[in-house]
């Protein structure tokens, strides 16, 4: 993810990079959770992160993807076959292995990019794993992607820099909350790193 924004221009400016800093200097794992409008929050959100040991929990389809697939493949990231509750069930158990096993898990809770720009429903999966596991979720929320990345192009149209903007929040704990109410209060932290027009 970063060697391809140092080759197209396009780095966000990261506010609160320090939460990030200093919750690995903690030692701690967590559940990593951003909003979803264009390709290029996948690399904003591995480069937010910074070169740690992390994990992306997303959806089977995403093998078919030229080169893209072939990636997630690779790096044994977790993947989900949404229509098929026994592959649910061992997605949740493989996350929670890796989060106790010391590995951060990344996702896009909406399950898909948003087409319209605007924040949409959140799936539960990436709550009740990091429930489950007694983890913290990490929300972080991604700016003007679509403006350099329009979910119709195969490219970036045009360097991030002063475009672009990824916000990191405060780590929020799962324990002595429900997973609805871990859900809640992680989405209330996205949109209000969000701009108008993408809550």
């Amino acid at each position: 993810g970063t060697l391809l924004l140092l080759f197209t221009g396009s780095f966000p400016k990261v506010e609160n990079a320090d939460v990030i800093k200093e919750f690995h200097k903690s030692g701690r794992k967590a559940m990593f959770v951003a909003n979803h409008n264009s390709w290029m929050d996948i690399p904003f959100l591995g480069h937010t992160i910074g070169w740690h040991n992390y994990k992306f929990v997303a959806k089977k389809e995403l093998e078919k993807v030229p080169i893209l697939g072939m990636a997630i493949k690779l790096a044994k990231n977790v993947l989900v076959d949404r229509s098929n509750r026994r592959s649910q069930l061992l997605t949740l158990k493989q996350g929670m292995k890796w989060l106790d096993d010391g590995v951060n898990l990344c996702t896009f809770p909406e399950g898909t990019r948003s087409r319209s720009g605007r924040l949409m429903p959140f799936k539960n999966g990436a709550f009740k794993m990091a429930h489950k596991a007694g983890k913290p979720v990490v929300p972080i929320s991604i700016c003007g992607a679509a403006k350099v990345m329009p979910s119709y192009w195969l490219f970036p149209m045009k360097p991030s820099h002063n475009v672009c903007k990824v916000v990191v929040h405060e780590p929020i704990e799962s324990e002595g909350k429900t997973e609805q109410e871990l859900a809640d209060a992680v989405r209330d932290a996205i949109i209000q790193g969000l701009p108008e027009e993408q809550r």
